[in-house]
């Protein structure tokens, strides 16, 4: 990602971002991936508070351009940022994290673990039985 334009807009609470994106032989990113760049390129910004207003790809060519609003805090971007642009955000989950299922192997290990405790109560319950019985 290349920062094309940065302009401080203190009246606002942000700051404007135009960008450009060079992604050779890959699909214009989505808003969640554009969203982490504009984060990294802009240093203090968060995640919740970063709104991806205008994107651009072009026909034929491996670059897209785009404008980013970055807000300094929560209530100026609720009372700034249009309602389809929030919309836009929460339909498409630009602001959440992604989802991480737990693995299979994870899953195996945590059955195992209790098939050698069950079994080992077993062996407890019978040692005990055969003291008892001496």
């Amino acid at each position: 990602m290349k920062i094309e334009n940065r302009i401080d807009n203190e009246i606002l609470e942000r700051v404007e971002l135009h960008f450009s994106v060079e992604h050779p032989k890959e699909p214009t990113p989505s808003l969640q991936q554009l969203i982490a760049m504009v984060n990294k390129m802009e240093p203090g910004s968060v995640k919740s508070q970063t709104f991806i207003m205008e994107v651009t790809s072009r026909f034929g060519r491996s670059s897209t351009t785009g404008v980013a609003h970055v807000y300094s805090n929560s209530e100026a971007a609720e009372a700034t940022v249009p309602s389809h642009v929030k919309d836009r955000h929460v339909r498409r989950g630009a602001h959440s994290e992604p989802v991480v299922e737990e693995s299979a192997t994870e899953e195996e290990s945590s059955e195992e673990d209790t098939e050698e405790n069950t079994a080992d109560e077993e062996v407890s319950e019978d040692s005990e039985a055969d003291e008892e019985g001496s």
